[in-house]
């Protein structure tokens, strides 16, 4: 049983379909709750791993260890002005940051879960072609970008947009060819490879071990698009003051703020699901859920440790490893990948 079916029953007494509705919006805000919950908790980790890492102390005034620290933070976010340049693109300046906010919930509740105890399954959405709907909800949070730099008319912003451009388009093909790889090993065992529950529930031996080159291409790949260094091309600060938000202040800022650190932890979530097994483990008919959560979590220190370890390189060199690099590996992790599953049935 999951949790919808068990709100569906709590709210039986209006109605089927009503209740169905009701359990659907009240799903929907756990989920929404859960990764607003995440992502204050991914920025107070980093901040506490990167003083640490620094030799400092990080957050430890306001609260126990300073674990409200970014309460104090958010409100005071809140309550800047939202200052709109003059020369902006009214309608693409205002939604931008909405666009890139939207694909990000619109990720999280595309993934499954697992199960977790007494409660059941955590998963929000069930589909299909669940891996599809993921990456097409990826692929929106560049467009918020985009328009972003565009529309605030402002050079620094345009050529972080531009910037922004030339990753996506450099590093979406290779990590496409990769999931390809995927689809086709699970192909062997599953009748829908491109449900992400039965991508993960085939995977007896991790992908990620006969697949090794695919991980670390799709790994590359995913820290590319959450725009942190040594990838930060978009946004680097030291020459593009923020890149496609430099315009941006209060919430909107906030916004693109908290999409940054979201994109890490739905990056390491999804490389869980894909090629480490996701919620599977002992006994993840009950804790799958933690399975997951654990999994994810140590991917996040990883990116956190080469976000603060690896020096930002140049706008060429970058694009050059898209396609001189991850594509060809990707390439040869497709042939692998059907050597495994013609010729070996693995």
């Amino acid at each position: 049983m999951n949790v919808l079916t068990r709100l569906a029953d709590f709210f039986a007494a209006f109605g089927h379909y009503p209740a169905y509705i009701l359990a659907y919006l009240f799903e929907t805000l756990f989920m929404i709750v859960f990764v607003m919950v995440s992502l204050v908790a991914m920025i107070y980790i980093f901040r506490k791993y990167m003083a640490r890492l620094q030799l400092r102390v990080g957050p430890n005034r306001v609260g126990k260890f300073g674990t409200l620290q970014l309460i104090a933070d958010s409100l005071k976010l809140a309550g800047k002005e939202s200052i709109l340049p003059s020369g902006r693109d009214d309608l693409p300046f205002r939604i931008a940051p909405i666009i890139v906010f939207l694909g990000l919930i619109t990720g999280f509740a595309l993934l499954p879960y697992g199960q977790f105890y007494f409660i059941g399954s955590l998963t929000v959405t069930h589909s299909d072609v669940s891996l599809l709907l993921l990456f097409a909800a990826l692929a929106i949070m560049p467009i918020g970008e985009i328009l972003a730099g565009i529309s605030s008319r402002n050079k620094y912003a345009v050529v972080g947009a531009l910037r922004g451009v030339a990753k996506d388009v450099s590093f979406e093909i290779p990590m496409m060819i990769s999931v390809l790889a995927l689809v086709m090993m699970a192909s062997a065992k599953t009748a829908n490879p491109l449900n992400l529950s039965n991508l993960v529930e085939v995977q007896f031996i991790p992908y990620g071990i006969p697949q090794i080159i695919g991980l670390g291409v799709f790994f590359i790949a995913m820290v590319a698009r959450a725009s942190f260094s040594p990838f930060d091309m978009s946004e680097s600060d030291s020459e593009l003051v923020s890149g496609h938000s430099t315009e941006y202040t209060g919430m909107r800022f906030g916004m693109f703020y908290m999409g940054l650190f979201g994109s890490i932890f739905l990056s390491s979530l999804v490389v869980s699901l894909l090629y480490l097994g996701g919620y599977n483990g002992p006994y993840s008919g009950y804790a799958g859920f933690v399975f997951l959560l654990i999994k994810g979590l140590i991917l996040v220190l990883i990116s956190f440790t080469i976000w603060l370890s690896v020096p930002r390189i140049r706008i060429d060199k970058f694009v050059n490893m898209g396609w001189k690099y991850l594509l060809p590996a990707s390439i040869i992790n497709l042939i692998i990948a059907g050597v495994l599953t013609l010729g070996l049935g693995i």
